[in-house]
């Protein structure tokens, strides 16, 4: 008699009402709760159940994020039961996502964008960036930590047949807000070069998260074009290595000024202006300190500006304290209308995934409203940063343009 082979099931846990309602309303997160508390710590791949129901969900266990603790891969009646499984979805998954900017590519004009968007090319919890011929991986759920051989196997595979210039591969893992690990897998790679609209930026990939330029903000440069064709004097605050600043030299500007409180983006700022010779850089100016000494600066000598760019950290400061980006604005709002000229304009932005966008939005047109201007546009990451139905957190890059009334 022949003996049965005992099918491999993935352990099983129960969901909380809650999760699994906003689940089929297409939210990809399993947050803490006390439902969570009971899932197994050293299993990585796990079957949510509806006891109501013959759905279940196949999750990516995450025990260790702070709230976080499970990103939904797939929900159904029939879900894969090994890792083998899962892994085979995970490569049908990269492929289209792939092949979405393969056929995009051209319109970008750009060495940099995602080549997979996380939850919104479902796959939750990972991101992969191009830059050049780097593929940049990036990890913000310890899960996939445990399958990076696999996924580095992957990615190049998918990299030989859709973009055979990349030929270099580097992990990067951002664990909490202050605390990043690294792994560089190509050895001598420390540092590139890149174009973005024509424009040279110099990139470094070594021990900090900060590479050099933010591909999510790519296409809202791209969107605010006319914006800054009609813009001779632009301030670029909280200006970071330079990308706007740049942009709008580019574009005509004969009165740049770019301010950060690091003197080390502010170097590289520098950088980047040199390794654009087609750029006038005696019409750019820096200065290293904080946005608030310099906008009552700037006031005070009757400077206007014609565009002001406003991108602070989830969390700015000044050197002495640390307020979080949305509340800053209570002081940087009045203060930057005070600095536009007759037609001036201004572009505000708030980058994290904990205040939505309808908050954002309120606040800012509260406080506008009191310094005579209104909300002309909003803008939002698109082409390759595109975000999913069902799951407000993802819209994490808010921005609003105004103008005066």
């Amino acid at each position: 008699m022949a003996t049965k082979v005992k099918k491999h099931k993935l352990p099983r846990v129960k969901l909380h009402p809650a999760t699994l309602k906003h689940a089929k309303k297409g939210h990809p997160w399993v947050t803490e709760d006390s439902y969570t508390k009971e899932f197994p710590r050293k299993q990585n791949l796990l079957i949510g159940r509806n006891p109501k129901g013959d759905e279940k969900l196949f999750l990516l266990h995450d025990p260790t994020h702070k709230k976080v603790k499970a990103r939904i891969w797939e929900i159904g009646t029939e879900l894969p039961e090994s890792p083998n499984g899962f892994l085979r979805s995970f490569n049908h998954r990269l492929e289209e996502s792939f092949l979405k900017r393969v056929s995009a590519r051209e319109k970008y004009q750009r060495d940099n964008f995602y080549l997979c968007f996380a939850e919104a090319d479902g796959i939750p919890g990972l991101m992969i960036q191009k830059f050049g011929n780097v593929a940049l991986i990036q990890i913000y759920s310890d899960f996939w930590f445990f399958f990076k051989n696999d996924i580095r196997r992957i990615v190049k595979a998918h990299c030989a047949s859709h973009f055979p210039e990349i030929d270099k591969f580097i992990f990067q893992q951002r664990k909490t807000s202050d605390t990043v690990n690294f792994e560089n897998l190509e050895k001598k790679l420390t540092e590139i070069t890149i174009q973005e609209f024509g424009i040279n930026y110099h990139l470094r990939f070594d021990y900090r998260y900060d590479i050099g330029i933010y591909s999510d903000m790519s296409a809202i440069r791209k969107k605010l074009t006319n914006e800054f064709r009609n813009a001779k004097s632009v301030l670029n605050l909280y200006s970071y290595t330079g990308a706007f600043s740049l942009f709008a030299l580019s574009k005509g500007a004969t009165d740049v000024h770019s301010v950060d409180l690091s003197k080390d983006y502010i170097t590289w700022l520098e950088k980047n202006i040199e390794l654009n010779p087609q750029l006038n850089s005696s019409h750019h100016e820096s200065k290293i300190t904080s946005v608030e000494k310099a906008l009552k600066s700037y006031a005070d000598e009757g400077k206007k500006f014609d565009l002001i760019i406003c991108d602070p950290p989830s969390f700015s400061s000044d050197g002495r304290k640390s307020q979080s980006a949305l509340k800053s604005y209570d002081k940087l709002i009045p203060m930057i209308e005070s600095c536009l000229s007759d037609e001036g304009k201004a572009v505000v932005f708030l980058n994290t995934h904990h205040i939505l966008r309808k908050k954002f939005n309120e606040r800012i047109e509260q406080l506008a409203s009191k310094s005579g201007m209104r909300v002309a546009k909003a803008l939002r990451m698109e082409e390759d940063c595109v975000t999913l139905s069902g799951f407000p957190e993802g819209d994490y890059l808010k921005g609003l343009l105004l103008s005066r009334k």
